[in-house]
């Protein structure tokens, strides 16, 4: 049901959606595929955990009633279908690894993936450096069984320390040997490790080998497991060319493969998405039965509503960046620690037609941690001709759409971008909202009528067996590892005779700590209309900024929010211009202007046309001025903070105090001792706090 795709009903003219071509920021990902086994292995089918129905309850948990352990679960030979909990032991034991392996069948082939996170065997360390034991050292039992793997009770799907990450492991062959004696029940898995090079402090995206580190195999047999430890369970060894280097336990413990929180939280006059009846009117679907369709178990906490709406802020207007921002951090669970649980923040304002339906905010704090929905937003008859009686309404109002439309939002969440750019836009809920309309097509009411709520089938894979790092709140920034990259030399770029993108800078010179403003503006000189995308910022990912430095080293500038669900391919008329602008300075990954010397910005407008890769680029080079006096070399070292580029990056955030305080005691230098206003505050003119002394 998810292969229906956009060609399949004609759009108007002016009506495509464009597939946004996302830079990927770690490069390729490792990606396990399916291994042909040529038999069913064990137990369960290859479909997605289907969940009764259930409602999802303010502060509950609202888990379906656990799946029910046997008295006694004897041994097997197949592996289930799952999530294993797996644990390496190398000798010597100085270190051990604990992490997941995700098993899915479908049919006669297997799909196998892994994650490891790597941990110091603190008893034997203590040991090896002189010590009797942990206990000397002031390590409790609960710290010491929250490092071992196999410490006893209920199981669940384990989540570890991101700074622990250690590798991803890619399963390219399965073998068993035959289930009946004689000789002993074997099973043999063939792995490819990837191990990843964790990111530098402030930065957050890591990198994996592009082949993989080392292939090893593990030849395991099961053995007899206590019901409360799951099950079934495997024991044996990991072969590396043909040498015993670990033992390895693996144990069967959830039939999902990956769990998180979505914590919902909803404005004064807002209302959240809630369950919708399902196709057969006897029960419902929502965030969790969405997520249930990856086979991902998503617990869903209502948690705050009627939350007030914050001093000068107008509810039912389109938000600032800075005031969704400051709401996102004062309503967020204060006790979140993404090291200890996976969760996404959604949090829902009212607005009205015309903001956008969501935003996902890839920085926070951290990437990816937050999202945020508009209630009072909704389908306007100009974005599709085939919203039926959705058209014009608020998604408060459509309650099947809505749910889609914020589990998109999540979806972006977890790393996942546009079925427009990665195969064609489907009936799935990673499509975009217009998108979907134009894909059912028909009379009115199949949309929203017809909304499938469940991600498609490479969705699915990718939310399925992606490494930890790539998918998790709070790893890598979005859009990394989505290979929607096409290589300059792939890619058509319109001759400024067709196309004319030109770039404007307000300086060409600036002193460290000082923003640059820029602008773009495309212009249609040919006598026909062009499609281009009908947002040209960075924020609709479809405007690149790359910055080139002094020793070669390039950057390219991240959008802090992702606004991607109302960009369209519109007509660009002949002799028409469309444009944007954007103040560069920093993103989760630092700054752009970081040392003095020659800087060339490049500014790229990429996306597609039918299945042709296009754009448009421009480039100015800048100098960044050497510091000239001590003054210049403190502006720049009080400039030069995250939390500076933040506010930068919002546009100007009266709520980061840090910031404020840092600008301000910029301003109160200038008439020190006869001190001209230091020039970096001229980056940030029409986004200085009230609260800047200027003298």
């Amino acid at each position: 049901m998810y292969d229906r795709i956009a060609s399949d009903h004609p759009r108007p003219s002016g009506m495509e959606f464009a597939p946004p071509p996302l830079a990927a920021g770690t490069g390729a990902l490792p990606l396990a595929e399916p291994v042909e086994t040529g038999e069913n292995l064990g137990s369960g089918e290859g479909t997605p955990v289907r969940e009764r129905p259930t409602a999802e309850i303010h502060g509950h948990d609202n888990h379906p009633e656990a799946t029910p352990f046997p008295p006694f679960a004897a041994p097997g030979v197949g592996l289930k279908q799952g999530c294993y909990q797996l644990t390496i032991r190398p000798t010597p034991a100085l270190v051990s690894y604990s992490g997941t392996l995700r098993v899915e069948r479908r049919g006669s082939s297997t799909t196998a993936s892994g994650d490891l996170y790597r941990f110091l065997n603190l008893p034997l360390a203590l040991q090896a450096n002189g010590h009797a034991g942990a206990a000397e050292a002031g390590h409790s039992p609960a710290v010491l069984a929250s490092l071992d793997p196999t410490a006893l009770g209920r199981p669940e799907i384990p989540i570890h320390p991101r700074n622990k990450y250690y590798s991803y492991l890619k399963v390219t062959g399965i073998r068993q040997s035959p289930p009946l004696p004689p000789g002993p029940h074997l099973v043999t898995l063939t792995v490819e490790e990837y191990c990843y090079t964790q990111p530098s402090p402030g930065s957050f995206n890591g990198t994996f080998p592009a082949g993989p580190s080392r292939t090893f195999t593990m030849v395991l047999h099961p053995v007899p497991t206590l019901p409360i430890l799951g099950g079934p369970t495997f024991e044996g060894s990991l072969m590396e060319a043909g040498t015993p280097r670990a033992t390895v336990t693996l144990r069967w413990i959830s039939p999902h493969y990956r769990r998180a929180t979505v914590e919902v939280d909803t404005l004064t006059g807002a209302v959240g998405p809630q369950p919708t009846p399902d196709a057969s009117g006897t029960g419902t679907e929502g965030i969790r039965t969405v997520f249930a369709s990856a086979n991902w178990d998503v617990t869903v906490e209502y948690d705050q509503i009627e939350i007030p709406v914050p001093d000068g802020v107008t509810s039912t207007t389109c938000w600032s960046h800075a005031d969704l921002h400051q709401l996102m951090r004062a309503v967020r669970k204060p006790t979140t620690d993404l090291d200890k649980e996976w969760r996404l923040h959604l949090v829902v304002v009212p607005a009205r037609i015309g903001c956008g339906r969501g935003v996902m905010y890839d920085t926070v704090d951290v990437p990816r941690e937050g999202v945020a929905s508009f209630c009072d937003d909704g389908y306007p008859s100009t974005e599709s001709p085939f919203f039926g009686s959705a058209a014009d309404q608020r998604q408060r109002d459509v309650s099947r759409a809505f749910l889609r439309s914020a589990c998109h939002e999540l979806g972006h969440g977890f790393n996942q971008v546009h079925q427009e750019q990665e195969g064609g836009a489907d009936n799935s809920i990673m499509t975009t909202t217009p998108s979907v309309a134009n894909v059912l097509g028909g009379p009115p009411g199949v949309f929203p009528t017809d909304i499938v709520l469940a991600f498609n089938e490479h969705v699915r894979h990718h939310l399925i067996h992606w490494p930890d790092v790539a998918v998790r709140p709070g790893g890598l920034t979005f859009g990394s590892g989505h290979s929607t990259s096409v290589p300059s030399a792939d890619r058509l770029l319109f001759s400024p005779d067709e196309l004319h993108l030109k770039l404007e800078v307000d300086h060409d010179k600036i002193d460290l700590g000082e923003p640059l403003r820029l602008s773009w503006r495309l212009s249609n000189r040919t006598r026909l209309p062009i499609p281009v995308p009908s947002d040209l910022g960075i924020e609709a990912q479809h405007a690149f900024i790359r910055i080139t430095g002094p020793q070669g080293r390039q950057k390219t500038l991240r959008s802090m929010v992702i606004r991607t669900d109302h960009v369209a391919l519109k007509p660009l008329e002949a002799n028409s211009a469309r444009g944007a602008e954007a103040r560069v300075y920093w993103d989760s990954d630092g700054f752009a202007f970081s040392a003095p010397g020659r800087h060339l910005v490049e500014v790229e407008l990429l996306w597609v046309q039918g299945t042709v890769p296009v754009g448009a680029r421009a480039t100015a080079d800048i100098w960044v001025n050497y510091p000239q006096s001590r003054t210049d070399n403190d502006v720049a070292a009080i400039l030069l903070h995250p939390e500076v580029g933040m506010y930068v990056a919002l546009g100007g955030a009266a709520h980061l105090r840090e910031a404020v305080n840092r600008l301000d005691s910029v301003a109160r230098m200038a008439g020190f001792e006869n001190q001209p206003e230091p020039g970096a505050l001229r980056g940030y003119e029409g986004i200085t706090p009230d609260a800047l002394v200027h003298r």
